[in-house]
């Protein structure tokens, strides 16, 4: 079976899981109430909160351009959005690892998997840094979760630390000479030894703050969902009870956080005192605008580099001086 097959059925076992998963909390609450707050949001407050998750694709879509960029690689835009649409279809995978797939467009242009990969890399830790700040804001509510944000912190940093450590790569290679797993080891180190371009303070700031402003922009969401349904739910706690459950969704490993991320933003909601059959609509409602709303416009980038087969020219374009300047 090719890559794409196993993609559409991962893709396709991830929506159905989902499915039950969202009918079983429907069902066992109250599902009439939990329509009631659904039919609260108005259109307007819909369109806005696709928009916002819109806008957070092409800020991380600008960041991982400018990732490409640094690697000395340029793309024309438009096809390169494409390509990074299309790996939202592989969202629904644990850690979101099938996003990888954006590699396998961009080796044509002369980008190495091993560039790629490092850029994706780093896209992630960034991405885990800036929720771990956002979760920050439900301290100013609930300060009795000061230990499991300080405990995501430490973990963060230490990752952090360690990864932009120059003699890691070099490390790495060492350890793989004299172990069973040499191949993985040297994957490692020649992966963090290209992402040591994206690691350099400037850029790590730039895509720290943008990743901050992006993720900040799907908690806005929630807020936004939460305060039609009638929940009095101020900004700052909206975006922090987001932050930690796609924190909570991503420790997990399971496929897109289902399941965990659902439960972790249901059970913040209740424990803010939100009706547990709001919650549960508020959560459906969040996760349909932000994850699912991703998975489909991949699905939609995918068909649409499917009807224009020239996106497989093996054409290679020369290496450039970055052109994106944080």
């Amino acid at each position: 079976m090719d890559a794409s097959s196993n993609k559409y059925r991962a893709l396709t076992l991830s929506i159905g899981l989902a499915a039950l998963l969202y009918l079983a909390s429907v069902l066992l609450t109250d599902h009439r109430a939990v329509l009631s707050a659904l039919e609260r949001v108005s259109a307007m407050s819909l369109v806005a909160i696709f928009l916002l998750s819109l806008v957070n694709y092409l800020l991380r879509f600008w960041r991982w351009q400018c990732y490409i960029a640094a690697l000395g690689h340029k793309l024309p835009w438009r096809r390169h959005f494409l390509y990074y649409l299309a790996g939202f279809t592989l969202t629904v995978t644990p850690a979101k690892a099938g996003e990888a797939v954006r590699s396998v467009y961009l080796r044509p242009y002369g980008v190495p998997y091993i560039q790629s990969l490092a850029a994706l890399f780093v896209e992630r830790l960034l991405d885990v840094l800036a929720m771990s700040l956002l979760a920050l804001l439900i301290l100013l509510l609930r300060p009795d979760y000061l230990g499991l944000v300080m405990m995501a912190w430490a973990l963060v940093l230490g990752l952090a630390w360690l990864v932009t450590r120059p003699w890691l790569p070099a490390k790495l290679h060492s350890w793989g000479q004299h172990r069973h797993f040499s191949h993985q080891f040297d994957r490692a180190a020649r992966m963090l030894k290209a992402a040591t371009v994206l690691l350099r303070p400037r850029l790590f700031l730039f895509g720290l703050l943008l990743g901050i402003l992006a993720w900040g922009l799907e908690g806005t969401a929630l807020y936004l969902i939460a305060r039609e349904a009638g929940v009095p739910l101020s900004f700052t706690v909206g975006v922090g009870i987001y932050a930690i459950a796609i924190l909570a969704g991503a420790l997990s490993f399971l496929p897109g956080g289902l399941g965990s991320t659902e439960a972790v933003m249901g059970m913040l909601l209740i424990a803010l005192g939100t009706d547990s059959a709001v919650a549960v609509a508020i959560t459906l409602m969040c996760r349909i605008a932000t994850l699912w709303f991703a998975v489909a416009l991949g699905g939609l980038a995918v068909a649409a580099l499917g009807l224009n087969k020239r996106h497989r020219t093996p054409a290679v374009l020369p290496k450039i001086t970055p052109a994106c300047k944080p």
